[in-house]
Parts: C-alpha cells; sequence; structure tokens
C-alpha cells in the first residue's frame, strides 16, 4: 500500500489483517477488490465497505468471544500473567487488568456475572459488578486508562469478526 501510495483507515487495515490471513495473493485479491469497489462507486474506503466487499473473503460467521480469550488478551495488554490475574493479590497493576477483563468479559459474552467471577478465582458476582462500575468510572476521569480500554474493546471486537 505504501510503494503505491494508497492510504487506507486503520480499522480497514486491522480488519483485512485479522480476517485474511491465509496467503499473500488472498490479501492481495482483497485489496485489489477494495479499491475496484471504492473507484467504481466512487465512495471512500471504509469498514462498512470493507465488510461489504470482502464477503467473499472473509469468514462471515462471527466468533463467540470466551471469557478466557479476553483473559489473555488483557494479559498479553497489560503483561500481566494469567495466573495473576486469577489470584487475590491486591496489586494496582493487577487489579485494574482484572477489573478491565470483568468490564470486558460483561460487554462482550453473554456469561452470567456469577459465571464470569467464577472465572476469576471464584469471586462474587458483587465484585463483578464493582469491577465494571469501577471501569467505567475510571473511564470518565483517568484519559490514559479510558485510551487503554479502547483499545482492548477493538481487539475484542477484531477478534469477534
Amino acid at each position: 500500500m505504501k510503494n503505491d501510495g494508497l492510504e487506507m483507515p486503520k480499522d480497514v487495515v486491522k480488519y483485512l489483517a485479522y480476517n485474511i490471513n491465509s496467503n499473500i495473493r488472498e490479501l492481495e485479491g482483497a485489496l485489489i477488490s477494495l479499491l475496484a469497489q471504492s473507484s467504481l462507486n466512487k465512495r471512500e474506503i471504509d469498514l462498512e465497505l470493507a465488510k461489504k466487499v470482502l464477503r467473499n473473503f472473509v469468514k462471515t460467521s462471527s466468533k463467540e468471544i470466551t471469557i478466557e480469550t479476553i483473559q489473555k488478551m488483557v494479559c498479553e495488554y497489560f503483561d500481566v500473567s494469567y495466573d495473576k490475574l486469577l489470584q487475590k493479590t491486591r496489586k494496582r497493576e493487577i487489579v485494574q487488568a482484572r477489573q478491565i477483563t470483568m468490564y470486558l468479559a460483561k460487554a462482550f459474552t453473554k456469561n452470567s456475572l456469577k459465571t464470569i467471577g467464577e472465572h476469576f478465582g471464584g469471586r462474587d458476582h458483587t465484585t463483578v459488578i464493582h469491577s465494571c462500575q469501577t471501569v467505567k468510572d475510571l473511564m470518565d476521569t483517568d484519559s490514559l486508562f479510558r485510551e487503554n480500554v479502547t483499545e482492548l474493546q477493538q481487539k475484542v471486537q477484531l477478534a469477534a469478526m
């Protein structure tokens, strides 16, 4: 893309990268199809157009996101071990990672609060409620925290596509 002077929104590039990973030729074909449709329809390339054009290239079934998937993403993002996420430690960085994970699990899975709590070392559903509220409050007051949560939300959404 850079060699040809093409610019594309980051969300479209991420969508392509997450969903077309079998080989480079398929990726190039998808990109050419997207550019052709954009040119023919005289329309800017955006995520909506990319999804529409790339239905033939991308697996159409949406993947079920699990609590474990979210836990692993958050652990990797914050460089926290999976075991520490489940422990009863009260270290700030571990607690925040755990709270964000619970928040994302509530937002992106169909699991009950009780089930989410059980995936974190047998915690109570009220702990999950408290964690979700804490994350919401911190997102309102701390811009760096909000950026981290937003970035993680995008990663989870892309994994679900």
